[in-house]
């Protein structure tokens, strides 16, 4: 008898301990060195960036590594979702704060608020009001430059009526208009390039110009 016991708890031992590392991982007992889900998340660009000189009311972009959550800068929410945020400048310290302890002050030497709209510098291709563009000189798209950074809100180049499948994207001063690889430009066809840019005080600015492809050769 003594014999069958001592075999038995020999068996039961191992089925006892998977059974007590389950349970274990079930309620989320073991290392969590990693942070997992709980990290918190890291700031990674501030554009304009931490130290510069800017107009009041000008619009701040905190980018992150991921969606950091609830956002709040100086105890008001921040605008955005995912991994971008926004709010507007109004004062020259500006504490951030963001889920699981995340924290950081940008600070900024304030202006006179901005009040005047960027201008269209110069496109590039100089295909403005153009009547007979070469369409292999557009093949790597339109640069359109400002006289201040701005942002899209919406710029399309479309042909009677119907948007093409272009792209934007903005570096500063410069947006760049490009195929998304379905829509090149043709011959004999008129375009029109319409829409809005924002600077970083708000003001909008038009954007609104025509161009014509010559005949096929």
């Amino acid at each position: 008898m003594r014999n069958s016991l001592r075999w038995l708890s020999l068996f039961m031992a191992p089925a006892l301990v998977i059974s007590l590392s389950a349970l274990m991982v079930a309620c989320g007992g073991g290392d969590d060195e990693g942070g997992g889900d709980d990290a918190t998340a890291v700031l990674n660009v501030v554009n304009p960036a931490d130290g510069s000189t800017v107009p009041e009311n000008s619009t701040v972009t905190l980018t992150f590594d991921k969606d950091p959550g609830a956002v709040t800068v100086n105890g008001a929410a921040a605008a955005g979702a995912g991994t971008s945020r926004t709010f507007t400048v109004t004062a020259a310290a500006n504490s951030i704060a963001w889920d699981n302890g995340g924290a950081q002050t940008v600070n900024y030497t304030l202006t006179a608020p901005d009040t005047t709209p960027a201008t269209l510098s110069s496109v590039s291709p100089d295909v403005k009001d153009a009547t007979d563009v070469d369409p292999a000189d557009l093949a790597d798209g339109i640069e359109l430059t400002f006289s201040e950074d701005v942002d899209v809100d919406e710029l399309l180049i479309s042909t009677g009526g119907s948007a093409l499948a272009w792209i934007n994207t903005t570096d500063g001063a410069v947006v760049t208009m490009q195929d998304a690889g379905d829509d090149p430009i043709v011959n004999e066809t008129t375009y029109d390039v319409e829409g809005t840019v924002v600077d970083l005080g708000g003001n909008e600015t038009d954007v609104s110009f025509s161009f014509t492809t010559k005949a096929k050769e």
